[in-house]
């Protein structure tokens, strides 16, 4: 399986949840992610790449003056 994600990669569950951040592959489809909590608490855990997909930045729109 090819790696989809690079290190730095901001990532969600498919299932929902927060955003996190890819911090390096495990194995060839299973990667590591840090985020923070509602508690502002460290987590990391290993994921299947196949449960990830890549969040889409939001670019905030600029008012006219």
């Amino acid at each position: 399986m090819s790696q989809i994600f690079k290190s730095g990669d901001v990532v969600k569950l498919k299932s929902g949840g927060p955003d996190m951040t890819v911090e390096n592959y495990v194995t060839d489809d299973k990667v590591t992610c840090v985020w923070f909590d509602s508690k502002n608490n460290y987590n990391d855990g290993d994921f299947q790449q196949d449960l990830l997909k890549k969040v889409v930045p939001k670019i905030p729109r600029m008012r006219a003056l």
